[in-house]
């Protein structure tokens, strides 16, 4: 279909939207119209006859047909509308439309749909087909009160004497609406003929500056981005040809900032220090920086080769698998062979909707280097400090228990000796337990076991406290929980730390609840490879842990309140080497805290290992 019958069937088409939006808009509003003013006519009538029965109208006891059809007979020929007068128990004492038997004959009225909304909201209008007069009305219906006596009018008091409706056809309604949908009709054949007529002639005058822009476009889609088109008028096409020229002119310029800017991602890329691949969804590399070059010794025409034929590491190769089907970053810590001494940090990135991959590979050999230096320097040193700790308290013991002449100052001196030496022997035991942890020395001796067989442990350890300070250990892990396969003594290190921590931080009175289930989780946010734990609780009623604490509890040292923290004692390690513990079981802990309610310890551990 060409451009030209295409534009004389838009032309028609518009003209018929427009005619039928007209067509439609002009009858609704000629029959709101007509019907807002039939009802501001019915209301006024209504209002002129309630007062008219109110005065002529005798009281509800002696209503009777003779004396009230008549009054409503006269009220419908000086309207010109129907009057009917009904009891408030829905009786038909008047009617213009009936006389005599037949009016006596008519069905009570109260449940009329217009009457029972007048009793309800003091006026009741509805459309509705006229059993009666064989003819759709609008009736508008409300009820006449008269006044009790004075002073109950001075009150507000009223007395309900009846409803008085008037109605009036909708006839002159729909009789309007119909000519003006024929008007419409034939204004609607007369337009789709001037649409047809102006769409041949006014197609002719708009395809040609149409044909140059399609040239220039299919110009510039070429790679032409010189192209321009001639400007030749002011009106909208001419609008349209500047405009292009314009766009052409941004294309240009995006190209340009897009070259500059891949220049400089280039040079980068090229003096990072950081391995960059990119791969794509069937593992072929794409893309890779000198640094990744080097590092995984890539061959001159490492482009569109799989990452699996250049490089064989297994570690790289279940990472970028795991990213795969995760759709999710991936991070792990590796060895490459080719990089003495090699250890290397990898993240795989999706891009692209997983159609890509980015792998930064960041070689951390140094920096590990110096971990395991600090490491070995904090495990010599405090194993060095062993033997003058311990030859320190042992010579302080004997000078206190001696029977030697000592002044009562010397004997203080003797015991903040002791003390501070029992307290430099806990930290030295534990920068040694963490360290070894830190360097990966601890075996982990596993067996199957229930979490209850901890349970008269803790209270041997624990019950003193608990009794001085007068806080409540609450037990609440089920019995029917499977056994888990961990390190009984070291999971006992970690009840151990988490409970003592709770007794130190939670006010004399309060409750220590440990609790227990099981889960199963996700192991990478937004994946659905799962594994099923058991996720052991330490709740306390304590102080809690401001915001901007909680990520830092479990690092080596850290003290929330350093003044509450030297006055209750310990090393300040205890978080520290429960959080090792639990990765070596290749658990996960975290904790929530609301400051002034207390804090909630979470332990995850896997069922599987």
């Amino acid at each position: 279909m060409n451009i030209r019958t295409q534009q004389t069937l838009r032309y028609i088409g518009i003209v018929l939207l427009v005619l039928l939006a007209m067509y439609l808009y002009l009858g609704t509003m000629l029959k709101n119209s007509m019907s807002n003013r039939i009802t501001r006519e019915l209301e006024v009538q209504a209002g002129l006859t309630a007062e008219f029965l109110i005065e002529e109208l005798p009281d509800a006891d002696n209503f009777t047909y003779d004396a009230i059809d008549p009054l409503v007979d006269r009220l419908g020929k000086i309207g010109k509308s129907r009057v009917t007068f009904i009891g408030m128990d829905g009786t038909v004492w008047g009617d213009t439309e009936r006389d005599g038997q037949a009016l006596r004959a008519m069905d009570n009225h109260l449940k009329r749909p217009e009457v029972q909304e007048a009793l309800k909201n003091g006026m009741g209008i509805r459309d509705r087909y006229s059993n009666t007069t064989q003819t759709e009305f609008r009736y508008f219906a409300m009820p006449i009160y008269r006044n009790v006596g004075t002073e109950d009018s001075l009150n507000g008091k009223e007395n309900s004497i009846g409803i008085c409706r008037v109605a009036l056809p909708m006839e002159a309604v729909n009789t309007a609406v119909g000519n003006l949908r024929r008007m419409l009709l034939i204004a609607s054949v007369a337009g789709l003929i001037l649409a047809i007529m102006f769409s041949v002639f006014s197609t002719g005058a708009i395809i040609k500056p149409i044909e140059k822009l399609t040239q220039m476009t299919q110009s510039l889609a070429a790679g032409n981005v010189n192209s321009r088109v001639p400007v030749d008028s002011k009106n909208e096409l001419g609008q349209l040809s500047q405009n292009f020229n314009l766009m052409a002119d941004r294309v240009q310029e995006q190209i340009d900032a897009i070259s500059e800017e891949h220049r400089r991602s280039e040079t980068i890329l090229t003096n990072m220090g950081e391995g960059v691949l990119l791969v794509n969804g069937i593992s072929e590399i794409t893309y890779a920086n000198p640094t990744a070059i080097s590092m995984l010794e890539l061959p001159d025409d490492y482009i569109g080769k799989a990452l699996i034929e250049i490089n064989r590491i297994p570690e790289l190769q279940v990472l970028l698998k795991k990213a795969e089907q995760t759709e999710t970053v991936a991070f792990a810590e590796t060895q490459l062979g080719n990089i003495q001494e090699p250890e290397a940090e990898v993240t795989i990135v999706p891009v692209s909707a997983g159609q890509e991959y980015v792998i930064v590979i960041h070689d951390v050999t140094k920096e590990r280097q110096l971990e395991r230096i600090r490491a070995d320097f904090v495990a010599n040193v405090s194993h060095e400090l062993r033997t003058p700790l311990t030859t320190i308290r042992g010579y302080a013991e004997t000078l206190l228990d001696a029977d030697s002449v000592r002044t009562k100052t010397g004997e203080q001196f003797l015991v903040k000796i002791l003390n501070h030496s029992a307290r430099l022997s806990r930290l030295v035991s534990d920068l040694l337990e963490l360290s070894r942890l830190e360097l990966g020395e601890v075996e982990l001796k596993r067996s199957p076991c229930h979490l209850h067989i901890f349970h008269e442990p803790i209270l041997d350890v624990f019950e003193p406290l608990l009794e001085e300070s007068g806080l409540v250990l609450k037990w609440e892990i089920p019995e029917e929980l499977p056994e888990v396969n961990i390190d009984q003594q070291l999971f006992m290190q970690i009840l151990v730390n988490l409970i003592d921590n709770a007794i130190k931080y939670t006010p004399d009175g309060g409750a220590i609840t440990v609790s227990a289930e099981t889960d199963i989780s996700n192991i990478f946010e937004g994946s659905d490879i799962t594994v099923e734990e058991i996720i052991m609780h330490v709740k306390d009623t304590g102080i809690g842990i401001p915001m901007e604490s909680q990520s830092r509890v479990f690092e080596r040292f850290y003290r929330v309140d350093k003044g509450r923290a030297q006055e209750m004692g310990g090393t300040g390690l205890g978080l520290a080497i429960v959080k090792h513990i639990v990765l070596r079981h290749n658990g996960r802990i975290w904790l929530d805290s609301v400051l002034g309610q207390g804090s909630v310890f979470h332990v995850a551990v896997p069922l599987s290992d």
